[in-house]
């Protein structure tokens, strides 16, 4: 099993969100091929999830006919069809844009599959202090490697004067990336200053000798 530091982004994406709700924490990847990617979500303490019919239109709107809870994380490359899974009450579709809330404005490649996991059954899932754990949401991918993806997500307010409003946020966690990235500038410099030290020792053995 390989953990994924999400920490740093995590943080990235609370700072750029006006009102978290539902954020993953945590994403684990598993097997030999086909792998398994699974996202740890976290419902935030100000925050209820309400069940209703999944989005079937993009943007999904600001209305009372849109509260249904949701998730969608945005270019999951490599997605082999039918291995979405989620907890009991919440229903995974596939496609190619959105699902996505009115107000955010995720990084979506609209030639790359995105995920989507809405609330369509159960009773409201209430936040809480210091949050909820709702559970573990997978998706089967033939890459292995990570990158750094979108999500955004749809909850309703439980606090305050917008207490029954509802509250969409965007952020960044990891995801299965199609092809290797190439090395950080700063291996590259230090594989370079390496060689440029071999070269010049070559060199000087070769002048004294």
């Amino acid at each position: 099993m390989k953990h994924l530091p999400l920490i740093i982004w995590t943080a990235l994406a609370l700072c750029f969100t006006a009102s978290a709700n539902i954020i993953p924490t945590q994403t684990t990847t598993t097997g030999t091929g086909p792998y398994t990617w699974s996202f740890d979500l976290q419902l935030s303490n100000d925050q209820n999830i309400v069940s209703g019919l999944a989005p079937s239109t993009n943007p999904v709107q600001n209305t009372t006919d849109y509260l249904t809870g949701f998730l969608t994380i945005y270019d999951f490359a490599g997605y082999i069809p039918g291995t979405c899974a989620a907890p009991t009450g919440w229903t995974c579709t596939a496609q190619n844009v959105g699902f996505t809330p009115a107000d955010v404005v995720p990084v979506d490649n609209p030639n790359i599959v995105n995920l989507t996991w809405s609330y369509t059954s159960g009773p409201t899932i209430v936040g809480q202090a210091p949050g909820v754990d709702l559970g573990i949401f997978s998706a089967n991918s033939i890459y292995s490697h990570a990158t750094q993806v979108s999500y955004a997500a749809r909850g309703i307010k439980n606090l305050g004067m917008q207490i029954g409003t509802i509250s969409d946020n965007v952020g960044s966690t990891s995801g299965p990336a199609s092809s290797v990235p190439e090395p950080a500038p700063a291996a590259s410099l230090a594989a370079g200053l390496g060689l440029a030290g071999l070269v010049w020792k070559v060199r000087r053995s070769r002048s004294e000798a």
